[in-house]
């Protein structure tokens, strides 16, 4: 929770975005490069998950998209290149 409320109040709407995707990501194993997220959320579900307006998630999702990090494959969300989000979000493993 502490994390949680530390990410609300210091990160920009792209870093806790991408934290969310790969809180909510099916990791199979750790040598995964790309995993789904299954059902894919709304934008309005991501939005009030990081306290947030979903115009934000909207405009952020779409940035990512045009750079071939995430894809949308009907019902599910593809995160294509976990080690960029990884180091976009500045998660350190």
């Amino acid at each position: 929770m502490t994390e949680r409320v530390y990410e609300f109040s210091t990160l920009v709407v792209r870093r806790r975005l991408i934290l969310e995707l790969l809180r909510r990501a099916d990791k199979p194993d750790e040598t995964a490069s790309a995993v789904f997220i299954d059902p894919a959320p709304t934008h309005f579900e991501l939005a009030a998950s990081i306290s947030t307006h979903r115009e934000a998630v909207s405009r952020e999702m779409s940035a990512l998209g045009k750079k071939g990090l995430i894809e949308r494959r009907g019902h599910r969300l593809l995160l294509c290149d976990l080690a960029a989000l990884e180091m976009l979000a500045g998660k350190e493993e």
